[in-house]
């Protein structure tokens, strides 16, 4: 075998490999809605937001609630991708940490204190459309 055809096999492996490497790990990182949410149980949840991801997969929020029996409880409100909500308006400052919002989404499976985010609205009253409501 030539030294210049070594070369490529060994560098096609290492691209292979590599690639493996990044689809393994994306495949891990993303889970589907069914597995998380339940498509026909809905919530609306009243709060504080105390922490803001604005970035992918999914934007994320974590919104602290006062739950019906009076105890505080803090939910992980996830929204879409952070290009699908900028062509909607959003930046990573529409929502800081310390609003009040009102979210209404999709509960987390298995009682899990999760919402996938269908609107927010903010305290003056504006209304974000994340996903449009059934």
């Amino acid at each position: 075998m030539k030294r210049t055809t070594f070369a490529r096999v060994i560098s096609a492996s290492v691209a292979v490999a590599a690639l493996s490497v990044l689809l393994i790990r994306a495949a891990f990182s993303h889970h589907s809605f069914t597995a998380e949410f339940v498509a026909d149980k809905t919530a609306t949840l009243k709060g504080t937001i105390t922490q803001v991801w604005f970035k992918n997969p999914h934007v994320r929020y974590l919104i602290a609630i006062e739950n019906e029996a009076g105890e505080a409880e803090t939910w992980d409100a996830r929204g879409s991708p952070v290009v699908w909500l900028a062509r909607k308006g959003w930046t990573k400052d529409t929502i800081k940490v310390g609003d009040s919002v009102e979210m209404y989404g999709f509960l987390g499976r298995d009682g899990n204190k999760m919402l996938s985010i269908m609107t927010i609205t903010l305290a003056d009253g504006t209304v974000l459309i994340d996903k449009v409501p059934e």
